[in-house]
């Protein structure tokens, strides 16, 4: 079971904490084969991460794309999407021959659920499979409707059906063919331009925030998936911190937020929390919302770390 996630030396802890999630709730965790496309990765902490794996049943391969990818995303204004972001785009070229299907992860993630059920979805013959984009704007932009533009931070990949897009090439051809301004995401949009075909995924396997808005004010061009939003804010497969704060931030409020913090501690890299506190003021107004949103859970097991996977830092 191969995963593919992409991090520089600022997202390498996170990505460990992804990785920590996925072992934690995989049946079959020697099964799991994870690649790492690195973008300057530091010599210690690759060793820091190759060590760990040691003690681990899963294996890891790390690739430095840096050299690689050189220049090849300088001319492109890529905003808070660095080059590190970008290299899932040219993932074919770093996992082994033979590779058939593989699952690519965000380092904003949180795997709740066996990785093995994702994998074993029928596509339908679809190059990929992947959970619609809630917040509907990006989409409109391109002349994508909102419902056939998806999330680019999970998805199931058929190698082969992948490889025939060309992606990385054509990747590059439509964002430079337009300027800058065009592009919200980047390597999100540009996916969806050379996949209108990707087949859907429940929205439990990439729970993005704004379901809980859309269930809570009951929005009209939601409501044929409100039953399905319920499901995936009951029982997240994978839940997805999207947004400008994260849950590394010391300002964050999502729900699950302080689940995201144990995975970390269960990595080589210790919890640190960025940026400034929000005021007492704030953290009072949030608290019911909060509570409210984490009641929904009350009834799952994922509050709570399952008792197999990585051992917790001393």
């Amino acid at each position: 079971m191969d995963i593919v996630l992409c991090a520089d030396e600022g997202y390498l802890d996170k990505a460990a904490a992804v990785m920590a999630s996925v072992l934690c709730h995989s049946r079959h965790p020697g099964e799991l084969r994870f690649h790492l496309l690195g973008h300057g990765i530091t010599d210690a902490s690759r060793t820091s991460l190759e060590t760990w794996f040691e003690m681990l049943p899963a294996t890891i391969h790390v690739a430095d794309t840096q050299e690689a990818s050189s220049g090849r995303w300088e001319r492109l204004n890529l905003g808070r999407f660095g080059p590190a972001a970008m290299q899932r785009l040219s993932m074919e070229h770093w996992l082994p021959a033979g590779t058939r299907r593989v699952v690519y992860l965000d380092c904003d993630v949180l795997v709740l659920e066996d990785i093995s059920t994702l994998m074993e979805i029928d596509m339908l013959q679809s190059p990929i499979a992947a959970v619609m984009n809630l917040q509907n704007g990006p989409g409109q932009r391109l002349g994508i409707p909102y419902t056939r533009y998806f999330n680019s931070g999970v998805l199931l990949i058929d190698i082969e059906r992948w490889k025939a897009r060309d992606v990385i090439h054509n990747a590059e051809k439509q964002l430079t063919a337009e300027p800058s301004s065009t592009w919200r995401y980047p390597d999100q949009d540009a996916l969806n331009l050379i996949f209108p075909d990707w087949h859907p995924l429940p929205l439990r396997w990439n729970m993005q925030p704004y379901a809980y808005a859309a269930v809570e004010k009951q929005a009209v061009h939601y409501a044929e998936w409100r039953q399905e939003m319920l499901e995936a804010i009951s029982r997240p497969a994978v839940v997805h911190f999207i947004g400008a704060t994260k849950p590394w931030h010391s300002a964050s409020h999502h729900p699950l937020t302080p689940l995201f913090r144990e995975y970390l501690r269960l990595t080589p890299w210790p919890l640190t929390l960025e940026g400034p506190r929000n005021s007492w003021f704030k953290q009072v107004l949030r608290a019911p919302k909060i509570w409210r949103r984490r009641r929904q859970l009350r009834h799952s097991p994922v509050l709570s770390l399952p008792t197999n996977g990585p051992e917790r830092d001393q």
